[in-house]
């Protein structure tokens, strides 16, 4: 039989793997219900799975999800949510190659509240590696900093992801990353944010 604090924390544990597709870290699980201590988190998580309750794991969680809720879930196999993590590989001067045990799981970096993916067309961002046809990851605002790509919909009609600066006359910039293009300049009340970029992917099969 679970104890209270037990049974929010399996709440929490499950709520949180419906929603986002994979299992919440001890941290995460500590500031849902507003526990300060990580040791903490981890003694219940170990009780929990002393009770069969959760299965014993590794990394920052330090458990796994039990196989029936996994069966509820057939698309999202825990398997298939992370990634070994063995270390780092040189994009440019060649580096000591580092083995690392952790994982890594692409859910965790792309997945979340109010996020969604679009489907990129076109060049006007290419000189920053955002190509034609990889899939760019929003976090949906309408609000954005400074020099942030954002998804912009100018005049209520056409929405573009561009680079925005906020001019001082009022007017805000629409810059593209591409060297053979112009920046497009509106004023403020004909561009509506609505999302920042967050990430990228794309698949070379």
């Amino acid at each position: 039989m679970l104890t209270r604090k037990q049974q929010q924390i399996w709440e929490v544990i499950q709520q949180w793997y419906n929603h986002f597709g994979y299992a919440p870290t001890l941290d995460e699980i500590g500031q849902k219900l507003g526990i300060k201590s990580r040791s903490t988190v981890h003694q219940h998580i170990q009780t929990l799975i002393q009770k069969n309750v959760l299965l014993s794991g590794q990394g920052k969680r330090a458990y796994q999800m039990p196989k029936p809720l996994l069966d509820q879930h057939p698309q999202l196999p825990l398997a298939l949510t992370s990634l070994p993590l063995e270390g780092q590989i040189a994009a440019g001067q060649p580096i000591q190659a580092i083995s690392d045990q952790a994982d890594i799981s692409p859910n965790e970096l792309f997945l979340g509240p109010g996020r969604y993916a679009l489907k990129v067309k076109g060049e006007s961002m290419i000189d920053i590696g955002v190509m034609d046809g990889d899939y760019v990851v929003i976090q949906r605002t309408e609000e954005a900093r400074n020099g942030e790509i954002v998804v912009a919909l100018i005049e209520r009609e056409e929405a573009t992801l561009k680079r925005i600066y906020y001019q001082a006359n009022g007017q805000i910039e629409l810059h593209p990353e591409n060297k053979t293009m112009r920046p497009m300049i509106y004023p403020a009340q004909s561009v509506q944010i609505q999302g920042r970029m967050i990430g990228l992917f794309r698949s070379y099969r």
